[in-house]
């Protein structure tokens, strides 16, 4: 194959995605009309609010939001939006852009679920499958594992590190421990009064937006009902 033939197979190929991003754009916005929420279109900042909040997604690469959805939703205020970050096969992403070859960049797009609770905290933790083997989200943000003793199903799909193990203990139930092992693959972060959802290089359809939403809150809400001395958000 010839040098303009690669040219234009990487014309085509740009152009389909060009094409497929403007096609979900399109999709979200009655998504987001339906769900009550503010829509904004297209590749944005990542807000000033959750970039402070200390979440270990955002320090994965130069943050890009794509289809921002903001409001309220069942007591919480929420954002629903594609981000993506560029990261070298197999590593941690950081705020540096990637140096290597085309081959060895990979992009992460992933749909994230944010969430807000009006005086409702929970100690700060992170959750994600086991086989992310990079995460090291203990080393940047002082967070120590935390064992779940008698399930066994639960350690072989996560790793679960917290500011305060005994309180997280208490909040990682049997009844969430069994929703988790149930549905792997979910990560979940949780700095204070605000959490994200998301599973890593995975989208969410237009047409599923609203389960998902649905499925993050109502983790949520399982968690701080289990907290001490706490109760979910009204």
């Amino acid at each position: 194959m010839g040098v303009w033939a690669f040219v234009l197979v990487g014309v085509i190929i740009v152009a389909i995605a060009v094409y497929s991003e403007a096609q979900r754009r399109q999709a979200l916005g009655p998504v987001a009309k339906a769900l009550g929420l503010g829509f904004s279109g297209g590749p944005q900042p990542l807000p000033a609010e959750l970039e402070s909040a200390g979440f270990y997604l955002f320090t994965q690469g130069p943050p890009e939001v794509l289809n921002l959805m903001r409001g309220r939703r069942g007591g919480y205020e929420v954002a629903l939006f594609g981000y993506g970050y560029d990261a070298a096969q197999g590593e941690e992403g950081s705020r540096e852009i990637p140096v290597g070859d085309a081959g060895q960049i990979e992009r992460r797009l992933q749909t994230v679920l944010w969430a807000k609770a009006a005086g409702q905290t929970l100690p700060d933790f992170d959750l994600s499958p086991t086989r992310e083997s990079l995460r090291r989200v203990g080393q940047r943000f002082g967070l120590v594992p935390v064992s779940i003793d008698g399930r066994a199903d639960f350690r072989e799909r996560y790793l679960l590190s917290a500011r305060d193990a005994a309180v997280l203990r208490a909040v990682f139930t049997p009844a969430v421990l069994d929703a988790l092992v149930a549905e792997p693959g979910w990560f979940i972060e949780g700095r204070g009064n605000q959490w994200l959802f998301y599973r890593v290089k995975e989208r969410v359809a237009p047409e599923a937006m609203a389960a998902f939403l649905d499925r993050g809150l109502g983790l949520i809400e399982t968690l701080l009902g289990a907290a001490p001395g706490s109760g979910a958000a009204r």
